[in-house]
């Protein structure tokens, strides 16, 4: 009796059961798909459309920091003269 090892005896039947379970999964999983593809490239236009505003919004505060530095710039650069006109 100890010579007897456990064993595990697998039928044609066990494994055409499972392969139907996972057919009726792979079923419900495809008639999922769509849904799922659709609501991703939704999410997609929605995304590209928020990053495309945001860029524009950046740009618009580089130009003005910009224009601020080019009209500190020529202040600067004209101090000493107005501090000459007034001294």
């Amino acid at each position: 009796m100890a010579d007897i090892e456990p064993s595990l005896r697998i039928t044609l039947k066990d494994v055409y059961t499972q392969v139907q379970e996972m057919k009726s999964l792979l079923e419900r999983l495809a008639e999922n798909l769509p849904t799922t593809t659709q609501r991703l490239e939704e999410h997609e236009r929605e995304t590209a459309r928020i990053v495309a505003d945001h860029e524009a919004r950046i740009r618009k505060v580089e130009m003005r920091v910009w224009q601020i530095m080019a009209v500190a710039g020529f202040v600067a650069a004209g101090m000493p003269l107005i501090i000459k006109l007034i001294g």
